[in-house]
């Protein structure tokens, strides 16, 4: 399983590997050290896993990255890691397309479950977030992205229901559900169920 480790420092490129190939799992890991690179070597090697990314670095930086990626490989999900614990950096790398974010001081247990996650089609936002909340004067929720059955999602969201509970009512496999409660999530920019139903009522999306 190939992951591509996007980041400009070598030495903390080296280190982040070394956690990876740590794991359980045996991973072979690829080193960019920006995002040109890490798209030069996508179009190279077809069975890339995953990406793990820097927000910050010389060359294509992150968001441009995470754009790029989203346009030329939307199926591949990609994790940002950063040293920046902003609100606002984890909102904006999700709505550019990112699967998770995990902060550069997270324990590498941490890294390697979030990376876990995403590879399996969910998302990982750090245990910040759930503290954060929408600061004043926000651009308003931009709901024009959603599909017609994210919406039949968005409503079984409001109710609370579970992934699972929204398949069973909506006759989807459950890993379909996950991947548009994702969609949902950067569409309405935010990183967690409970700020998607209240995005989204503030919004006229649900009652």
């Amino acid at each position: 399983m190939k992951i591509l480790l996007v980041d400009d420092h070598p030495m903390f490129r080296e280190g982040v590997a070394s956690v990876l190939r740590s794991g359980a799992e045996a991973l072979d890991v690829l080193q960019a050290v920006d995002g040109q690179d890490a798209l030069r070597q996508l179009a190279e090697q077809a069975d890339v896993s995953a990406v793990l990314l820097d927000l910050r670095m010389d060359g294509m930086a992150g968001m441009a990255t995470l754009e790029q990626l989203r346009r030329h490989h939307p199926d591949l999900p990609s994790l940002v890691l950063s040293s920046s614990e902003e609100p606002e950096d984890v909102r904006r790398a999700l709505r550019a397309g990112a699967r998770g974010y995990c902060p550069k001081s997270a324990h590498p247990a941490t890294l390697l479950a979030a990376l876990r996650l995403v590879m399996g089609g969910e998302m990982y936002v750090p245990p910040f977030m759930a503290l954060a909340t929408e600061e004043p004067g926000d651009e308003p929720v931009d709901a024009g992205g959603l599909t017609p059955r994210q919406h039949a999602v968005l409503q079984e969201l409001g109710q609370g229901k579970s992934n699972k509970e929204i398949a069973r009512a909506l006759g989807l496999q459950e890993k379909t559900v996950k991947g548009h409660v994702s969609a949902i999530f950067r569409c309405l920019g935010v990183v967690h169920r409970l700020q998607a139903v209240e995005a989204a009522r503030r919004a006229g999306l649900i009652s």
